[in-house]
This record gives C-alpha cells, sequence and structure tokens, in this order.
C-alpha cells in the first residue's frame, strides 16, 4: 500500500534555519539524503519533494461556478507543511515507522496518509481516458 508521509514545520521553523550555520544546514540535509538512501536500499521509496515556503501558496475554490483564489494554505495551523515522501510500505506501522525517522519528527511533525488506490486512482493515471 502507498502512504504519503507529509512534513510539517514548527512554528519559528524558518526562524530556526536561518539562524542556523551553513554546517548545521548541510548536516540536516544529509540527513534527509541518508533517508531517501535507505528507503530506495528498502525499496519503499518512490518520491519526495521539499515544498516552496507556506507564503508562496494560494488556495483556489470553485463554489457555484465561482472561482476564487486566495494567498496561503487551504488550512492554517501553528505547524506548516513543507514537503512530502510518497511511499510504498507492507503495513500502516511500518509506514509509521518510516515517519518516525523524518528529521521534521523532531521538532515539527509527519502525518502519514494511505494513499487511495482505487478504480478512479487507475483511471486518472491513464495516459489513454477517453471523455
Amino acid at each position: 500500500m502507498r502512504y504519503l508521509l507529509l512534513t510539517y514545520n514548527a512554528p519559528g521553523g524558518s526562524e530556526i534555519w536561518a539562524a542556523m550555520t551553513e554546517g548545521e544546514r548541510r548536516a540536516e540535509e544529509d540527513e534527509y539524503v541518508r533517508l531517501a538512501e535507505a528507503m530506495r536500499e528498502s525499496k519503499v521509496y518512490i518520491d519526495a519533494n521539499e515544498l516552496e515556503p507556506f507564503s508562496s501558496a494560494r488556495t483556489v475554490r470553485v463554489r457555484n461556478g465561482e472561482r476564487t483564489v486566495s494567498d496561503g494554505p487551504a488550512v492554517h495551523g501553528e505547524e506548516f507543511l513543507t514537503g512530502y515522501f510518497l511511499i510504498e510500505a507492507e503495513s500502516f506501522e511500518a509506514a509509521l515507522d518510516w515517519a518516525a525517522k523524518v528529521p521534521n519528527a523532531h521538532s515539527g511533525s509527519v502525518e502519514v496518509r494511505p494513499v487511495v488506490q482505487d478504480d478512479l486512482a487507475r483511471r486518472m493515471a491513464a495516459a489513454d481516458v477517453e471523455p
């Protein structure tokens, strides 16, 4: 089953990052690289990406045929979404174990969500879908 590991920074995460030395930043980035390597070796890794800062987010809503776009993320909270890992794990518990290894779990949090892989998902992924 596929799982999305959503990484969140704690409040002040940007300031903490800015205050770190270049060596400290590099060490944290190296943790992510090692984690991705371990995931690849275990054959669970599918994809991972960091997201642009939440200040670059725009939220789109369509109500009664009217599109509105607002600045910022759809959900506002103390923590903010910073990236994700998409993995294939044998169980939810295994996905939770991987999530605990993500550096964000130490100062922010990692949300684990099963990915629905049903007929609709297969149809959306197909290149030859007819209207």
